[in-house]
């Protein structure tokens, strides 16, 4: 816990959800990756809460949020987004979206281009290739068969150097349980959600200010990924994640930090 949770019924289910800073701040959300929550981006929320109004949320089947079957899709997720901005009257946020969660802001910025201010896609892609939908068929069939536990030394193994596995067991320790406590449910409705990734030929139409912050290490979503990506926004930028691997929120949190606050301070200013 990261912050004090609070529920509201949205899209037919529960959602939770924290309000961190000023409620007269620049709003910016943070959407989280499959299999993780709000929590993950506990080594934001103390500088960005100084300057912003923090808004974290728990995608649908993921920590205290309800699940809602086991088979979501994008434009589902993205609307949870507006559901919860109308909930706090919130007119444009900023958002940062990790993974999954950048995968969201996308599908936001084409279906709601009206509520963002800036987008912010870290360790993501715009696109589901063969290869990558069925190795979520796997991950599916190991859930179903075995449980989350199946799924938790493979995402470390893929999450984080094995410099950082290492050196910070303490901390990966805190990321598996987040792992093993994603519920069946989240976790499928999320790689079917992920199953159907396709929107690398809409990006032209996203016009907010977007910024790209790849892990150098990041397998699933190398730095080429989002390169492709930021060719096609128009004015959107790059900057690359040294030494991090997919979790560079965690990873490498210090320097992450220091290259958000500067992106959301320039185009949200107080």
């Amino acid at each position: 816990m990261i912050a004090k949770k609070h529920f509201t019924q949205v899209n037919g289910y529960r959602l939770a959800f924290a309000s961190v800073g000023s409620e007269t701040a620049p709003a910016v959300a943070f959407s989280h990756s499959l299999a993780t929550k709000a929590e993950v981006w506990g080594y934001q929320l103390p500088l960005l809460s100084r300057h912003f109004r923090v808004v974290l949320y728990d995608i649908r089947g993921h920590g205290e949020s309800e699940a809602s079957g086991d088979s979501y899709s994008l434009e589902e997720l993205a609307n949870d987004v507006v559901k919860l901005l109308d909930h706090l009257s919130i007119a444009r946020t900023a958002l940062v979206g990790l993974s999954l969660g950048g995968m969201i802001g996308q599908v936001l910025a084409l279906t709601a281009p009206e509520r963002l201010a800036a987008l912010v896609l870290c360790s993501t892609g715009s696109e589901a290739n063969e290869a990558m939908k069925a190795s979520l068929d796997l991950r599916i069939e190991a859930v179903r068969l075995k449980g989350m536990e199946s799924q938790v030394e493979p995402t470390l193994a893929r999450w984080f150097s094995q410099e950082f596995l290492q050196s910070a067991p303490r901390t990966t320790a805190w990321i598996a349980d987040l792992i093993r406590t994603t519920s069946p449910d989240g976790f499928i409705g999320g790689c079917r959600a992920l199953q159907e990734l396709n929107v690398t030929e809409r990006l032209k139409q996203i016009k907010v200010p977007t910024l790209l912050i790849p892990g150098e290490k990041d397998l699933a979503f190398p730095p080429s990924v989002a390169e492709s990506i930021r060719e096609r926004i128009d004015g959107s930028t790059l900057e690359v994640l040294r030494g991090a691997a997919h979790l560079g929120i965690v990873e490498q949190a210090h320097r992450f930090n220091e290259i958000l606050l500067p992106f959301l301070s320039e185009h949200l200013p107080s």
